[in-house]
């Protein structure tokens, strides 16, 4: 965190924590414009997640169309987790579709500032920045979400909540943890490889209501990243630190908050019941 600080001071914010830009249209024609300018990109989708009809089936009408579109892992996500396993928290990389009647806002998260606060950008890393932002320059001007808050370095927060699990195997870990995910009410995506790393993809609709009412530009981290990798005779297991995102515009003094401090204790409790102990890297 003490990097991120350092990175935002010396750009005076310049870098953001998400691109968006708006497109005109109706949602089906907004999704395949979006497509094709992935494509374009030399990006790939792997699939498209109705998220905004699966938040209304469970939590009933008010929220917004909400599509996303998780791309299929390629070099500079592989090169990433294979640098800093913790940049698993947003990769593969995920493109957001949210809006209501003629306007959609699409978006992702901006590499440039993530990337560099992991101390993994370059090489195939910054080519797929490289190609994210092409691909949303494409369907228009590109406006760049600053963070709202700058970040505490007292206080100790990372990116992700890591825990090492002593001698013990990947697959294993993985089960269990789909299984105590499964069992906290979360809905889960088949798992992905990037890499050496298994990134799990689960989802709870109440969450996604509060926190994308809030602050919809947070999609760049739908659904909600877990992952787990070999290290040694042990796993390292972890998952997105949700308290990341009250930096984000419009979320502190929000309902979000609370949802957030909710999302981080389960989250917490599945991590636990792997058997793990928290970690840093450099332990």
């Amino acid at each position: 965190m003490k990097r991120l600080v350092a990175v935002l001071m010396v750009l005076g914010l310049a870098l953001a924590q998400s691109l968006v830009v708006e497109v005109q249209g109706a949602l089906e024609e907004v999704e395949a414009k979006t497509l094709k300018a992935l494509e374009a990109a030399g990006l790939q989708a792997d699939r498209v997640l109705n998220l905004g009809e699966q938040v209304r089936q469970v939590t009933g009408p008010g929220f917004p169309d909400y599509r996303l579109v998780v791309l299929k892992p390629e070099a500079g996500s592989v090169e990433a987790v294979s640098k800093n396993p913790m940049a698993a928290i947003v990769l593969p990389p995920t493109v957001f579709i949210t809006g209501e009647g003629k306007r959609y806002t699409v978006g992702t998260f901006d590499g440039r500032l993530l990337f560099s606060m992991l101390g993994v950008y370059g090489g195939e890393v910054e080519r797929l920045v490289w190609r994210l932002e092409a691909a949303l320059g494409r369907l228009g001007p590109v406006k760049r979400v600053a963070p709202a808050l700058m970040p505490d370095p007292s206080s100790g927060l990372m990116p992700a909540l890591l825990y090492r699990v002593p001698s013990a195997k990947v697959e294993d870990v993985v089960l269990l943890v789909e299984t105590e995910l499964t069992s906290n009410g979360l809905n889960l995506l088949p798992n992905v490889k990037v890499g050496p790393v298994t990134v799990i993809m689960p989802c709870k609709s109440e969450w996604a209501r509060i926190m994308f009412l809030t602050q919809p530009a947070g999609g760049f981290a739908a659904p909600c990243r877990f992952f787990a990798m070999q290290m040694g005779q042990d796993v390292l297991v972890g998952a997105i630190e949700p308290m990341l995102m009250t930096i984000m515009p419009g979320v502190m003094g929000s309902p979000a908050v609370a949802m957030l401090q909710e999302a981080k204790r389960v989250m917490t409790e599945i991590l636990e019941a792997t058997g793990g102990k928290p970690y840093r890297p450099g332990q």
